[in-house]
């Protein structure tokens, strides 16, 4: 596994699913290495977790390097390659794309799993901990979608999450989203996320209705829109709060937004959250939010509140619809804006036909994303590159280009 971070080092939903999908790998049978990123300097060089994934991380310059932008990706692109180089009975799946073009200069084949365009993420993603010119954001962009497209060309096979992320390798490459990329959910732990009873929580029981919100603090994520939409919200429905889960560098932000608005005893910040206590709040909460502002790959928040059987809320980005339209197309904001998620809020818990309804659909809908059926396609994925690779040793790519 090639990615740029692994869980728990980062807490995001790509971080997350490369070290639950090589668990599962692991509890099959398969070895599975991750290499990635030292993420902080106490975390150690080489490592086996408890659950049996090796991962092996490498060092990368410190943001306040001011060559950070160039330096960065060349020390993922070095272990790249010592690692293809020393083992040649490895299979090679790739997350994301700065460690992994080094893939595409050379002939070893590679499975690519496009999570998001990570160009349309990346100046979002710097979280201003690094500081570069206009004109040079513009050519990390277009460098980072330079790497993207050559690696969607180059690679044996392309998997996505979501047929909203198909659309996405469509609008780099349209051969490669036709013809070498198939559609493999993003995997949950139906086990961990299910109904279950919990703790009481005062602040919680007090509240009609208890939205709750599990997100990165990143713009993107619209979690600040949240917060804006609360003052609303609460115009028709004055006993409702809101949980939020997470962190992130728009912390600062909402708590602005949070007292602006006046909303101190009605918005609560969780912060981090294992994901047992996660899991809690999802059953306790009457609905679950994601307001998303753009770019939703799949929607790992989403698919694990619905399998705690509680309905979510969410806007038309990215992926969601795919994840709420079977549940019901009524969960759904016709916008993104503080506005738009308020009348979506209210407009949900008040109709109490199809709340229950959607409550009654929520935990079936995630049937397929379970582990254990997810990790059989990539089993099945897996088999047959390294059938075609048996076959055809000189083609490293779905396009026979060396």
């Amino acid at each position: 596994m090639l990615t740029n971070a692994v869980a728990p080092d980062k807490l995001g939903g790509l971080e997350r699913y490369v070290r639950e999908l090589s668990a599962v790998l692991v509890e099959r049978g398969v070895r599975v290495v991750v290499l990635t990123k030292q993420v902080r300097p106490d975390l150690p060089r080489r490592e086996v977790g408890d659950d049996g994934v090796e991962i092996i991380r490498y060092r990368v310059p410190p943001k306040s390097d001011p060559l950070f932008a160039l330096r960065y990706p060349l020390s993922g692109l070095r272990e790249t390659l010592t690692m293809s180089q020393s083992r040649s009975r490895l299979l090679v799946h790739a997350h994301f794309p700065l460690p992994a073009v080094a893939l595409a200069l050379t002939r070893r084949p590679y499975l690519y799993t496009f999570h998001s365009p990570v160009y349309k993420e990346v100046i979002d993603e710097r979280q201003d901990t690094y500081r570069l010119p206009r004109a040079a954001e513009s050519l990390l962009v277009a460098g980072v979608r330079s790497a993207e497209r050559l690696l969607l060309r180059r690679a044996q096979q392309v998997s996505v999450l979501s047929d909203y992320s198909r659309r996405e390798v469509a609008a780099l490459d349209e051969r490669v989203a036709a013809t070498t990329t198939d559609v493999i959910p993003g995997g949950i732990d139906r086990e961990r996320f299910r109904p279950r009873l919990v703790s009481r929580d005062e602040w919680a029981a007090d509240a009609e209705p208890l939205l709750v919100c599990a997100r990165r603090l990143t713009p993107r994520a619209g979690v600040r829109e949240l917060v804006e939409a609360m003052s609303l919200v609460r115009r028709e429905l004055p006993r409702a709060r809101l949980a939020i889960a997470g962190d992130g560098h728009l912390r600062p932000e909402v708590e602005r937004a949070v007292a602006l608005g006046g909303l101190q005893s009605s918005v609560r910040l969780l912060g981090q959250l294992e994901s047992d206590e996660l899991v809690d709040w999802y059953c306790r909460a009457d609905l679950v939010v994601l307001p998303t502002q753009r770019l939703e790959g799949f929607g790992l928040a989403t698919a694990e509140a619905l399998a705690c059987g509680t309905p979510v809320v969410g806007t038309r980005m990215g992926a969601t619809p795919e994840l709420l339209t079977p549940v019901s197309p009524h969960l759904l904001s016709d916008g993104i804006t503080p506005e738009a998620l308020a009348r979506a809020i209210v407009s949900a818990y008040e109709n109490a036909d199809n709340l229950a309804a959607a409550r009654m659909r929520a935990r079936d809908s995630t049937v397929h994303l379970d582990w254990a059926v997810v990790v059989d396609r990539y089993l099945e994925l897996y088999e047959r590159l390294a059938g075609s690779t048996r076959r055809s040793p000189r083609t490293a790519n779905g396009h026979g280009q060396p």
